[in-house]
């Protein structure tokens, strides 16, 4: 099913989780992870740090500047290669195939055109310089959620074995590829299956639960089976607590045309305020 996993990795303990993820995945699919480190161009480039000064200063300072962009960028190369070093030592451990790539550029950007070749993206909520964030998910991760064509799993603070796993269903297209992929952890390994659907007043969702229940037992898998009303968020998060599943998955967006666009309001909030992972397909 995940035949290829992109990881992009950083050297923070978020990214280390997201790498155990990728790697018990790996071995349950026979996968290949792709670890990627990008140097933030932001950070090596001498222009960036000359348009960030006053102008007197640039004038009388530009080779100093230009000699500490030339250091830092060393820095971040040797951290780069020590990172990929430490992947592909973990991967060889664990038996898992591994490609290690070094690349320099803007992050998201990168990451995302990586992720047009793998089959799903895990990563962790937030990489280096998370101490600073508070409560925030990184940017980057914000970014590739809101424009990768990829599946993304986001993992937590540490590492969780999946055995239950939530589905948002709603009937949409996205939910069905949440549905799906579900369905097909569920039969590589003994994993139960929560299906939740929530009538939160904007269209009759008890059409949408049967379909999901269908297509489950279509598949000959079990499940559990839940109806809710009310808020979508608020339900998600009950169920997932309540049932203590390992893992929610949902949709990128429902039947919403703005969801299209914008970042689904109850993918958002769940993001941010769920304690276990979160995989989100779009």
């Amino acid at each position: 099913m995940f035949e290829n996993i992109l990881t992009p990795v950083d050297g923070s303990p978020d990214a280390w989780i997201a790498l155990d993820q990728s790697i018990e995945l790996a071995k349950e699919n026979d996968s290949t992870i792709h670890a990627l480190f990008v140097a933030d161009s932001k950070l090596i480039e001498a222009p960036y740090w000359v348009a960030s000064m006053p102008e007197t200063m640039v004038i009388e300072a530009n080779p100093a500047l230009t000699r500490a962009a030339v250091a830092v960028g060393r820095l971040v190369t040797e951290h780069g290669q020590e990172v990929l070093a430490d992947v592909q030592f973990r991967c060889d451990a664990a038996k898992v195939r591994c490609e290690t790539e070094y690349v320099e550029g803007v992050v998201p950007n990168i990451i995302l055109e990586r992720a047009q070749d793998a089959d799903l993206v895990v990563m962790g909520r937030r990489g280096e310089g998370a101490e600073w964030a508070g409560p925030q998910l990184g940017s980057v991760l914000e970014t590739v959620i809101r424009h990768a064509r990829t599946p993304v799993l986001i993992t937590q603070a540490e590492m969780r074995a999946i055995r239950r796993i939530l589905v948002a269903f709603d009937g949409s297209d996205r939910s069905m590829d949440a549905l799906e992929i579900a369905a097909g952890m569920a039969s590589r390994k003994e994993r139960s299956i929560i299906l939740l659907t929530v009538d939160d007043g904007h269209a009759n969702r008890r059409e949408a639960w049967e379909m999901g229940k269908a297509l489950l037992a279509k598949q000959g898998l079990t499940a559990t089976y839940l109806f809710g009303a009310g808020h979508a968020t608020e339900e998600i998060l009950k169920a997932a607590k309540d049932e203590e599943c390992d893992l929610i998955t949902l949709g990128s967006h429902g039947h919403s045309h703005f969801m299209e666009t914008f970042f689904g309001s109850t993918v958002d909030e769940v993001l941010h305020r769920a304690i276990s992972p979160v995989l989100i397909c779009r």
